[in-house]
């Protein structure tokens, strides 16, 4: 059966409504959350910031906000020169997950890499490496249940990070500023209970970064169109009293509750500026810091992607400590990525893309994998026969509308 639209007219129509009404309340959000930045703009405002934001974790009032490094919090920096010549490399990942009625167990990782030379005229490296796993290790659990979706994805984003730092490391030699363009947030999400190997992943990630501190890499993870309130956090913070400060009043946001950084930033960034840096304050960012080091805590600045006259575009970019601590390669970064996203009109860095499209698994290539490894399976004497309700989704995603009913008729 298809959609039936016209049962969502009414809907659709009191979604527009509401969306209306919401974009003047973020408007009118918007407008007080600047009045709070630009009383605090001053440079002498920085450590009493600083000292805000202790005074918040001091009474353990849950704050997960920004607190800025060394810049005052409303500065624009306008991109650097752009680097004659560079290398970058980003990493991207896809995965099949494992189906209980498909007619063998497995999962599969397929991991893109591209390397550009900035600046040589060279055509870019390509790389696709696909993982297979179908090992009993692998698949199940303890308990002796299917691993999760989650676990995949976790075992997939340290693939990435590793091959991030593997393919830095082979070269490491080639033109600085050698850039590691990560897709999404470098803080690694937590990892619940039902990933089994949470410890070892963590320890995995970690090393992958400190191989690429080894070498100097300027890391950056690259987050589109985010909707992190961290610096609305700050600000809401600072507009509370120190007195009240406490983990109900910072649970939301206030008066400026709903609104998001992002929205903040497209006030005041011009295109190819970033904002000032900020660090993290979060127990991931505490946890990275305790467990890797100064080094591997993440800061991050907002960045406006958008081309010369075009409507803002705000990316989160986020550096290790070890990259903030050279602000040439801060600059470098700010430079490289922005050129990166003006080479596609979608405004998204083209070596990520480009990585994407080498990692992206197509649903004919799916299936002619499920078809060699049935070949496989035969060639050993296996049975390769599909579940019923497998063989029935086949059928009904294929476009075949006509079915056999149990009397021999047909409709």
């Amino acid at each position: 059966m298809t959609l039936e639209f016209h049962k969502l007219t009414t809907q659709i129509d009191q979604m527009g409504q509401s969306l209306a009404t919401l974009k003047e309340d973020l408007e009118s959000k918007t407008a007080i959350a600047l009045q709070i930045m630009e009383a605090y703009a001053d440079p002498a405002f920085v450590p009493h910031i600083h000292e805000r934001v202790q005074d918040a974790v001091d009474k353990d009032a849950g704050y997960r906000g920004a607190r800025p490094l060394d810049e005052p919090i409303m500065q624009v920096y306008s991109p650097a020169e752009l680097p004659d010549s560079a290398t970058i490399i980003a990493t991207d990942g896809s995965q099949i997950l494992p189906t209980a009625h498909g007619a063998a167990l497995y999962y599969l990782l397929n991991i893109g890499t591209i390397i550009v030379r900035h600046g040589s005229g060279e055509p870019p490296t390509i790389i696709s490496q696909p993982y297979l796993f179908y090992e009993k290790e692998y698949l199940m659990t303890g308990d002796r249940n299917l691993i999760s979706n989650a676990t995949i994805s976790a075992r997939r984003t340290i693939a990435e990070m590793q091959a991030l730092a593997e393919h830095g490391w082979h070269h490491r030699g080639e033109a600085r500023p050698l850039l590691m363009l990560y897709d999404g947030p470098l803080l690694l999400f937590p990892l619940g209970q039902e990933v089994p190997d949470r410890d070892q992943l963590y320890g995995i990630y970690l090393s992958a970064m400190t191989r690429l501190l080894e070498i100097k890499a300027s890391l950056a993870g690259y987050v589109d169109r985010p909707r992190s309130t961290f610096i609305v956090s700050m600000l809401h913070l600072l507009d509370t009293p120190i007195e009240e400060v406490s983990r109900t009043r910072l649970t939301t946001s206030g008066r400026i509750e709903g609104l998001q950084d992002l929205k903040l930033c497209e006030r005041f960034l011009n295109p190819g500026e970033r904002t000032a840096l900020f660090i993290q304050m979060s127990p991931q960012n505490k946890e990275f810091r305790r467990n890797g080091g100064e080094t591997h805590e993440i800061a991050f600045f907002y960045l406006n992607v958008a081309g010369p006259g075009e409507p803002p575009d705000i990316a989160r970019v986020e550096l290790p400590m070890w990259v903030v601590n050279n602000r040439t390669q801060v600059a470098e970064i700010q430079a490289l990525v922005y050129n990166q996203c003006q080479q596609l009109m979608t405004r998204y860095p083209y070596a990520l893309t480009r990585a994407d499209e080498l990692a992206v698994v197509k649903a004919e290539e799916s299936r002619q994998l499920n078809l060699l490894i049935q070949v496989a399976m035969t060639r050993y004497g296996l049975d390769t026969e599909q579940s019923a309700k497998q063989s029935g989704k086949n059928v009904a995603r294929s476009g075949k509308t006509r079915f056999k009913v149990s009397n021999g008729m047909s409709r």
